[in-house]
């Protein structure tokens, strides 16, 4: 295995500082974790195995609804458990630790309760200011993911890395970069061509062609039917959804309608608002932009052409909720330069026929 940067040697040994008398570490993904967080958080438990013997928890708030993921976990057997199933006190004594990975602290992204600051913080969206205050934090915004960082702490801790998360690692930047086509860094690049070979590709293709219910399909419809095209915006309104990246989801595929280069997708899981937003433009800032469009009723963040954000309770008030889609609808009309009139997708396709414009 190649040596790996000096700079990651250092930071492992500043790692193992911040873990000294420590019994036992949780390390806490995002919510609704995609696989750059699933396979983060299982390199990081490798490596802190490896460096600093002790109980490390892998877990995740929110829910693994996207099948693609679910798969992920499955066949790779990732050692994931729900954040609800751990005994996490309020206060944490001092011989316990929490990790957040591929997240920071009062984003609200993450599970980890308010009265609790992490210990060690591993990411690559912006450098929050709350994450200044944490004991040990790297944060690589040039990085086109987290995996790709947790890499080089493998390498320098001399974990052997196994089919099984030689796979992950390898799904994880894949997923996250589009084959490295989107926010890809050269560290990201070295990784995919070194992991490359140690892959299980059966895993691989199992994990990109799941198996998905009906009822994907029906949200599928319901997003084509909501999807109104305002120049080179696309919003689309998905209503209720059972999983939340869902969201992510079909902002992915709304963002490769021709002539669009910004796709928003809003939606309600629970009592929450959601929002998820994707662009082709290299200079996007896609976290600023969904930030400027939850505005002081939400969290959001991510970085150059993708991000997510959160209007928590917004959807508790059916009466309200259309108001408040429109409302957001509007901002992301002006923040992200949509053009009026807007055209539904289905009219513009000449489909208007094919699926009524009440979805299923």
């Amino acid at each position: 295995m190649s040596r790996p940067p000096a700079v990651t040697e250092q930071r492992l040994e500043q790692l193992c500082e911040a873990l000294r008398g420590k019994r036992r570490l949780l390390i806490l993904t995002h919510d609704n974790p995609d696989p750059d967080a699933i396979a983060a958080g299982w390199g990081l438990m490798r490596v802190v195995r490896r460096v600093h013997p002790m109980k490390v928890d892998l877990a995740y708030g929110g829910i693994i609804g996207r099948g693609e993921n679910r798969t992920l976990r499955e066949v790779l057997r990732i050692p994931l458990r729900p954040f609800e199933e751990l005994s996490v006190p309020a206060t944490l004594p001092e011989q316990r630790a929490v990790a957040l990975v591929d997240c920071q602290p009062r984003t609200g992204n993450n599970s980890l309760p308010p009265g609790i600051r992490p210990t060690i913080v591993i990411d690559h969206h912006p450098l929050r200011r709350q994450t200044r205050e944490v004991p040990f934090y790297d944060v690589r915004q040039e990085y086109g993911s987290t995996t790709a960082m947790i890499f080089e702490y493998l390498t320098a801790s001399e974990v052997r890395i196994d089919r099984r998360l030689a796979t992950a690692l390898f799904y994880a930047i894949k997923a996250e970069t589009q084959n490295l086509g989107r926010e890809a860094s050269r560290a990201d690049a070295r990784t995919f061509l070194h992991l490359f070979p140690l892959v299980d590709n059966l895993a691989i293709s199992s994990i990109e062609n799941p198996r998905v219910p009906l009822s994907y399909f029906a949200m599928l419809n319901r997003a084509i039917a909501g999807t109104t095209l305002y120049g080179p915006l696309a919003v689309t309104l998905l209503g209720p959804v059972s999983t939340p990246d869902a969201l992510a989801e079909f902002a992915d595929l709304m963002i490769r309608v021709e002539g669009i280069r910004w796709a928003v997708t809003i939606g309600v899981y629970r009592d929450d608002i959601l929002l998820s937003v994707r662009s082709t433009l290299r200079n996007a800032n896609a976290g600023r932009a969904i930030q400027r469009i939850v505005g002081r009723e939400g969290k959001a963040g991510g970085h150059g052409q993708m991000a997510g954000g959160k209007i928590a309770g917004g959807a508790a008030d059916p009466s309200s909720l259309a108001e408040s889609e429109a409302l957001l609808a509007e901002r992301a009309i002006a923040i992200c330069k949509g053009e009026r009139p807007g055209a539904r997708l289905l009219d513009r396709a000449g489909m208007k026929d094919l699926i009524g414009p009440g979805g299923c």
